[in-house]
């Protein structure tokens, strides 16, 4: 393969690669015993929605009991949050991109194969 096939077809793969994740609400745990904001761990990148408005999107540095705190240091209690969405995998995304990349793989197989077979 020559290098500059090989470098468009690795950027066209992480540009799609991209949408591999949407956002996903997280309902805040109810029962005792359980994490307060379930999956969500330092490193996520989130967007809260707040009485006040909407922050974010932005990364979770910690969780303090109830309190998320932003790299920054920017801190939203579990009272003042109205919404949070935390990015994540979409399963139906990632089937569709992983399948379109495996048949543009077949084809291009294909058309080469055809390409030093028809002379």
């Amino acid at each position: 393969m020559r290098w500059d096939r090989f470098v468009a077809l690795a950027l066209a793969c992480s540009l799609l690669l991209s949408g591999c994740t949407g956002m996903k609400r997280i309902q805040p745990a109810t029962a005792p015993g359980q994490p307060v904001y379930g999956p969500l761990k330092p490193g996520d990148t989130v967007v809260v929605q707040t009485q006040d408005g909407e922050h974010g999107p932005f990364v979770v540095e910690r969780i303090d009991g109830d309190t998320i705190v932003a790299r920054g240091g920017t801190r939203f209690t579990r009272q003042a949050i109205v919404r949070l969405e935390r990015r994540a995998l979409s399963g139906p995304k990632t089937a569709v991109l992983i399948g379109g990349i495996a048949a543009g793989a077949v084809m291009l197989a294909v058309g080469a194969w055809l390409n030093r077979n028809s002379r």
